[in-house]
């Protein structure tokens, strides 16, 4: 056995995850370290994934080679694409997953990865050595490993303390213990810490239900997928069963027994001092905000196929389980339920990300990464999205030294990391498209385009992902080339366009020029398209998975086995993506004028150790934030709150611009 590796991860979340797959597969050797190996990357809220800008991370997260998106494919209950009704930039995909099964899979695939071991403990110690970096950590059962670099992810367990009413127990989750000594440790060294609070609601017997005086929400008739790997396509995901959902409202009666026990929430009478996440808030937190609503409305949604437990979202709640029951049976539908356990609020220690570089790496403790939850971020794909750039750099700083950053025109990623370490965080920082300045260039559809050739050149994202990448743009290209060149009659045309209520043309032109009209799709388009010319692509728009190791194949449990087929055919997604590109073409081209504007600012560098107090042309705010976030370039130092439009000013007279 080994006690000495090159990364030693800690935490196996959804952040120490993907940190350690990355890390590992780009050839140095990892080292997991987790309190229970049967709870890899538990689902302990709600068990979804993606949604609002966080479907694009998961898609982000894939391009560049990563795993999350695999795993929920193979875990999907229902998929649904929201925002359909909104503009592409705004499509975001979301899939209910089997907890049980997201927690298997990904389990399955770390301990058939290369470089990859596990310990199942408790950390309790970091060794320093005499420079202040970290020379071997300690756990509780006698384990005394070392590493080049570290990466943190325990999530919310340290420090971690769980409320339900009156109630209060150490805790990093209902019935798992709290990591002690870390942060204090951390602390002392100077990293800044704080506290934050998360919740989650009550898990319910879907039996005791009455499902039929609730709302049915189904999955899409066409579920898709996150992964842009070849496998599931959308015909075959249809021959998958998806599970129903179910909405119900509360009303007047449910707020006024609440209202009832506000007394005894810890979240009003001061037990809590954590800031909660205002996204995802509380029924007590939204009862206090929104009085004068007299209905909300909550979700219900399954937690495995094979399970009779659903999760209410929208009913998270630190009020004691009685006034939680006693609540819920006047809720229609919810007369005679069955609790499996009671909504709780969990307070934990995070620390402060200004203190970070872009590569998630500490300014303090210069081998330590931190990512997920511990930097004071809410949800699975933000912690995803952070330990894979965790791991990226932390495996290439043992290789080569190299560092890989996104910015904020290549990726939501970017956008996140940069708004951790630029702005910080005064509450549970969770994505949203608007915190995008270029969403229009960073949407779902094209996600494997922008990120998966900057993950090649590193040697994460494999050859055969370019391959699958390069003819996807060969059938796009085609697509284009039969839009411009075919040229229908004009009787033809005007067929067409009157079918869809759109104006008729006085003259025949490519049907390229058409697809800007609302309504004009271009599937409609191609279908005059002539069959059998060089234009045609069906015959051209399938990729073997043969490439797929047999091994590998032979090996895959029974759930992933169905993912598998042997074409695939990628038509359909080229044809959307070109019909996005083509039909907002005018609003991406201004968008990544914009970004190239930004890009020359970014170019502008600030050496690290500058004395910004000795500009007496800043303003004295300005001279303590920059001192305090230390922004590597002109545009980050423009992102900074409290830097002003002439504060940028002076320093780009400074430096001679």
């Amino acid at each position: 056995m080994d006690f000495r590796y090159d990364v030693i991860v800690i935490g196996a979340g959804h952040a120490g995850c993907e940190a350690a797959s990355a890390a590992a597969r780009l050839g140095v050797k990892v080292l997991l370290i987790t309190m229970d190996m049967n709870k890899i990357a538990q689902m302990s809220c709600n068990p979804s994934i993606g949604g609002i800008a966080k479907g694009q991370i998961v898609r982000e997260i894939d391009a560049l080679g990563g795993v999350s998106g695999i795993v929920t494919d193979a875990s999907t209950l229902q998929f649904r694409m929201l925002n359909r009704s909104k503009g592409p930039a705004m499509w975001s995909p979301r899939a209910q997953c089997d907890r049980m099964a997201f927690s298997m899979n990904w389990r399955w695939i770390l301990e058939n990865t290369p470089n990859l071991v596990f310990w199942q403990d408790t950390v309790t110690h970091f060794n320093f050595s005499p420079s202040g970096d970290i020379d071997s950590l300690e756990t509780s059962l006698g384990g005394h490993f070392s590493a080049s670099y570290y990466i943190l992810t325990a999530g919310t367990f340290l420090n971690g303390r769980i409320f339900v009413g009156d109630r209060t127990t150490e805790g990093g989750r209902v019935a798992e213990p709290s990591s002690y000594f870390v942060s204090r440790q951390l602390c002392e060294r100077g990293i800044a810490t704080a506290r934050m609070k998360t919740g989650t609601p009550p898990r319910v017997d879907i039996r005791s239900v009455n499902t039929a005086e609730l709302i049915l929400q189904q999955g899409d008739e066409r579920p898709e997928k996150f992964s842009f790997l070849p496998y599931l396509s959308s015909a075959q995901r249809s021959d998958i069963p998806q599970m129903d959902c179910y909405i119900a409202h509360t009303n007047a009666t449910v707020h006024d027994i609440l209202r009832s026990a506000f007394d005894k929430s810890p979240l009003f009478s001061g037990k809590i001092t954590g800031i909660g996440p205002r996204y995802c808030p509380s029924i007590e937190d939204k009862l206090r905000t929104f009085a004068d609503k007299d209905s909300h409305q909550i979700f219900l949604e399954p937690e495995g196929r094979n399970s009779t437990e659903y999760y209410l979202q929208g009913f998270s709640s630190s009020l004691p389980f009685e006034t939680q029951i006693n609540a819920l049976v006047h809720v229609p539908g919810f007369e005679h339920v069955h609790l499996l356990r009671p909504a709780y609020a969990i307070e934990y220690d995070y620390f402060d990300p200004v203190q970070l570089d872009h590569t998630l790496r500490s300014r303090v403790v210069s081998n330590l990464f931190l990512a997920g939850q511990v930097n004071g971020t809410t949800g699975y794909e933000e912690a995803g999205a952070q330990g894979i750039i965790a791991g990226i750099n932390a495996a290439l700083r043992v290789k080569t030294g190299q560092e890989f950053t996104l910015s904020r025109d290549t990726s939501y990623i970017g956008v996140l990391i940069d708004d951790l370490v630029t702005k910080g965080v005064d509450e549970p920082y969770r994505m949203f498209t608007s915190r995008a300045e270029y969403r229009i260039l960073l949407r779902q559809d094209n996600t494997d385009e922008r990120l998966t050739p900057l993950s090649h050149q590193i040697g994460l994202a494999s050859d055969y992902r370019m391959r699958v990448l390069e003819l996807k743009r060969k059938i796009k290209t085609r697509i284009n080339s039969a839009l411009s060149s075919t040229r229908p009659t004009l009787d033809d045309l005007n067929t067409y366009l009157g079918t869809i209520g759109s104006s008729p043309l006085s003259s025949t032109r490519p049907l390229l020029d058409l697809i800007s009209r609302p309504g004009v799709t271009i599937s409609d388009l191609y279908r005059f398209v002539p069959r059998g010319t060089k234009t045609s692509i069906t015959k051209r728009s399938y990729v073997s998975t043969q490439e797929i190791s047999s091994s590998l194949r032979a090996a895959l449990p029974d759930y992933f086995k169905i993912l598998f087929s042997d074409k695939y055919c990628l038509l359909n997604e080229s044809l959307d993506s070109c019909e996005i590109e083509l039909k907002y073409r005018g609003y991406i081209d201004r968008e990544i004028l914009q970004a190239q504007k930004l890009k020359r600012l970014e170019n502008l560098s600030i050496p690290e150790d500058f004395d910004y107090a000795s500009l007496e042309s800043l303003s004295i705010e300005a001279r303590m934030k920059l001192t305090k976030h230390r922004p590597r370039n002109i545009a980050e130092a423009s992102r900074i709150p409290g830097v002003s439009p002439s504060d940028i000013s002076v320093l780009l007279v400074y430096f001679g611009r």
